[in-house]
């Protein structure tokens, strides 16, 4: 899912340098939305209710995710690149690896923590934030497995244990249907009607349950995450994608007036959504969460794709959307631990009073209330540490299992090329 790096002097008109960026700015709105409330201090931020809408980042990243892959697999003909196997090699060699690293990681945290494996998040539409529930050993070792082979998302009552590894399942989800959909729908004709018929499927099931009033656990874990509920984010990608390629979007980018206007109307729209998300009814959560922002999020693929930036930027940019599944994956491990740090560091204790007396020293430091002040070293260097996990863990690794599984031994390409010759 990444671009050429080759760029000209000057400016570059490259259609992905911005969807790169754009998937850079996700991540990070994500990782601020998982984490800045947890801050008491944050309600008197002006204007925090617009740090409200991940879902907003996860529905665009998903559609994002739709739009590139049928680029890379479907921009000069209508078979997939490379063919089934390949692609399903090289999307999970990247995708795997974040997920298991990021799950080990989450599991050290907990070992140095005071939180039992045993305890699991039920959803919950609520301000007051998701419950945690003990279960007991079968059901926590069902849990743990769901979670290693990245299917968590299909048992709806509980949260993931690494929480914004749901994503990646739900992604891994996507890669399975995509060489059957995409082909498929890259040769509909009708491409905008099925646009508006994927768009009306998908604000059903919101619908229907803000309707029934269906906010339990098991209703806000299939509405929110179920990755058949959210394929036609997807799908829509795809569709977005094929429009694009038929030059048939220019309406919203063919002039600075046209683009000004089409991110006018993705800011009313956020907007909006963020005030009935913190004024408005419950029933309005489902609905913001799942759909109602669907345009929006079209909208603003649409006017980030063309777009042209300075070659050093362009570069830094590709490196940054690079590592936008490793911030989502490693955000909130890293978060823990500063947390952590920083109420320990609260308490008045000397460090090593703490390392020798350490239970005593977690216990104290429960109910004491961070400052903000470190806020931005977080944010900077959970980006920092993305962008070198992705190049100096991910990449190797998921190069190493494409070199094994894709590359023929030479031997046997030196007999194939000799027997050509004969």
């Amino acid at each position: 899912m990444s671009i050429a790096t080759k760029f000209p002097r000057g400016k570059v008109k490259n259609k992905f340098v911005g969807l790169d960026l754009l998937r850079f700015l996700l991540a990070v709105y994500l990782m601020v939305f998982h984490s800045i409330h947890q801050y008491p201090q944050s309600a008197q931020i002006p204007f925090v209710e617009l740090l409200n809408l991940g879902g907003f980042a996860t529905s665009t990243f998903f559609l994002l995710s739709g739009f590139i892959l049928t680029h890379v697999y479907f921009a000069q003909s209508s078979d997939l690149r490379g063919g089934t196997r390949a692609f399903f090699v090289k999307r999970l060699s990247n995708l795997y690896p974040i997920h298991l690293f990021s799950l080990a990681l989450v599991l050290l945290v907990s070992v140095a923590g005071t939180r039992a494996f045993s305890e699991f998040a039920t959803l919950s539409l609520s301000d007051g934030g998701d419950e945690l529930v003990h279960l007991g050993q079968t059901a926590t070792a069902f849990n743990f497995v769901l979670n290693l082979v990245m299917v968590q998302v299909w048992n709806p009552p509980y949260g993931s244990v690494n929480p914004s590894s749901w994503s990646l399942a739900t992604l891994l989800f996507f890669y399975i249907t995509f060489p059957f959909l995409a082909p498929r729908i890259m040769a509909f004709r009708k491409k905008a009607l099925l646009l508006l018929l994927l768009w009306v499927a998908y604000m059903v099931p919101p619908i229907v349950a803000s309707s029934m009033h269906w906010f339990g656990p098991v209703a806000v874990g299939i509405v929110t995450r179920n990755p058949l509920l959210r394929l036609p984010e997807f799908a829509s990608g795809i569709v977005l994608y094929g429009l694009y390629r038929e030059q048939r979007l220019s309406l919203f980018t063919a002039t600075a007036g046209r683009r000004f206007l089409t991110l006018v109307f993705v800011a009313l729209s956020f907007a909006a959504a963020a005030w009935l998300v913190a004024d408005g009814a419950l029933f309005w959560r489902y609905i913001v969460h799942n759909g109602a922002l669907m345009p929006a999020e079209m909208a603003l693929v649409i006017v980030c794709a063309p777009a042209a930036l300075p070659v050093g930027f362009a570069k830094l940019s590709v490196r940054l959307g690079n590592a936008a599944l490793s911030i989502f994956a490693i955000h909130a491990p890293i978060f823990l631990v500063l947390m952590k740090a920083l109420k320990l560091f609260s308490i008045g204790e000397s460090p090593l009073n703490c390392a020798a007396h350490f239970s005593a020293c977690v216990a104290a430091s429960k109910d004491v209330l961070p400052s903000m002040a470190t806020y931005p070293l977080y944010l900077v260097g959970t980006v920092v540490a993305a962008v070198y996990f992705q190049e100096y863990v991910v990449a190797p690794v998921r190069d190493m299992i494409r070199r094994r599984l894709l590359q023929k031994p030479a031997a046997q390409e030196s007999m194939k090329s000799a027997s050509a010759q004969n």
